[in-house]
C-alpha cells in the first residue's frame, strides 16, 4: 500500500479562517510525575477540515499563531497553505499564551517535551484524527514532533525535524545553564526584568554566527548597530514573555531526550552547518538511530540556528519537497 504525496488536491477560492479552541487537560500527569490538575491545551487548525493534516511546532517564543511567527512558511501562496493543508498548532504548556502556564510569574511545574507531546495526542484524539499526513518542527517544536512522532508510530506519515536533534547538545545546554543563572538570582521583579532581556540577548547570540553579526554591524557605530540590535530583542521578548515561562521552556530543551530507533514516520532531518546549538555532528547521529527511513538535509545559512526563520527559499523548497514525497507502508 502506497501513500499518495501531499499534493494540492484542495483548492479554495478564499483562504480560510483560522479556528481557535482551548483543550481541558484535567489530571493531565507530566513526566516528573506531578499532574495539572486543572490544565489546558491552546490550539488552532487552519485550513480546510478535510484537507491533508500537517502539525506545525516552533521555538519555545512560538504561538499556535502561525501567521504571526512563521508567516514565511504559512499562508497562501507559502509552502504550508492552509488553502490546500489543515494545519494544527498549539500554544505551549509553560508559555506565556494561552496553555496552562505561570501566572504572575510565578514558578511553574516542570514541563517535558514528551508532556507538550502527549498533550498534542490527546488533542488529536478529542478532535478526531486519527491520521496525520506530517509533523514539522523547528528548534524546540523539534524536539516536541519527535516523540508526537513516537506516539503516534503508524497514524504520521511524514516527520520533519528542523534546528533540532534526539538530546541537547552540551554547548548548548551550557549557554541555556548561565542564561537562566542571571534570572535565577534575580531578588526583584525589576531585576528579573531585565535578567530575562539579558538571557534573551545571550540566547540570540547563540542563534545567530560571528559572520552574521559583522557582516551586519562590523562598521557601524555599537550603540546604534549590534547593541542597540540586542536591546531591541530584549526589550520584544520581556514585553510578551515571563521569566518563569523563560525558566520553564529552557529546562525542557536541556532535559530533552528522544529515543531515534522509536520514529517510524519517513523523516526528514534539517541541519545549518553554522548552528551553534545543534551541531551537524548530532544531527547525523540522530538521523543514523532512526534508521533508513530518515534523511538528513544541510543548509548552509550565516543566520545559524535562525535559518529556519530567515532561510525562506531554502526551508520552503525542503518542506515542499518532504511534504510531496511518496511512501510506502
Amino acid at each position: 500500500m502506497t501513500a499518495i504525496p501531499i499534493s494540492k488536491q484542495l483548492v479554495e477560492d478564499a483562504c480560510p479562517s483560522p479556528l481557535r479552541g482551548v483543550l481541558p487537560l484535567r489530571g493531565f500527569s507530566l513526566a516528573c510525575g506531578l499532574k495539572l490538575d486543572n490544565g489546558a491545551l491552546a490550539w488552532q487548525s487552519w485550513g480546510a477540515q478535510h484537507a491533508p493534516l500537517v502539525i506545525v511546532l516552533g521555538g519555545i517564543s512560538a504561538s499556535r499563531d502561525l501567521a504571526g511567527w512563521w508567516a514565511a512558511q504559512c499562508g497562501p501562496g507559502r509552502a504550508l497553505d492552509p488553502r490546500h493543508l489543515r494545519l494544527i498548532s498549539i500554544d505551549w504548556i509553560g508559555g506565556s499564551d494561552a496553555s496552562s502556564g505561570p501566572r504572575n510569574d510565578e514558578e511553574f511545574v516542570p514541563v517535558d517535551s514528551l508532556d507538550q507531546a502527549h498533550a498534542i495526542l490527546l488533542l488529536l484524539n478529542h478532535l478526531g484524527l486519527a491520521q496525520v499526513d506530517a509533523v514539522i518542527g523547528s528548534s524546540y517544536g523539534g524536539c516536541v514532533a519527535q516523540h508526537l512522532a513516537s506516539l503516534l508510530g503508524s497514524r504520521l506519515a511524514r516527520l520533519v525535524v528542523i534546528g533540532a536533534a534526539h538530546r541537547a547538545s552540551p554547548w548548548a545546554l551550557a549557554l541555556r545553564t548561565l542564561q537562566r543563572a542571571g534570572v535565577e538570582s534575580a531578588r526583584t521583579p525589576q531585576d528579573r526584568r531585565s535578567a530575562l532581556a539579558r538571557a534573551r540577548q545571550l540566547a540570540v547570540l547563540g542563534y545567530r554566527t560571528p559572520a552574521e553579526l559583522e557582516c551586519r554591524f562590523g562598521e557601524s557605530d555599537p550603540s546604534s548597530g549590534v547593541l542597540r540590535w540586542l536591546a531591541v530583542h530584549g526589550e520584544r521578548f520581556v514585553s510578551r514573555f515571563s521569566a518563569a515561562s523563560f525558566l520553564c521552556l529552557t529546562r525542557s530543551l536541556d532535559h530533552h531526550q528522544c529515543e531515534p530507533a522509536a520514529i517510524r514516520a519517513r523523516t526528514m532531518v534539517v541541519a545549518i552547518d553554522e548552528d551553534l546549538l545543534v551541531p551537524v555532528s548530532l544531527a547525523r547521529d540522530f538521523v543514523s538511530g532512526i534508521g533508513s527511513h530518515a534523511r538528513l538535509a544541510r543548509v548552509s545559512s550565516a543566520y545559524g540556528h535562525d535559518a529556519f526563520i530567515k532561510e525562506e527559499s531554502a526551508i520552503a523548497a525542503i518542506l515542499e519537497a518532504s511534504l510531496a514525497t511518496e511512501i510506502d507502508a
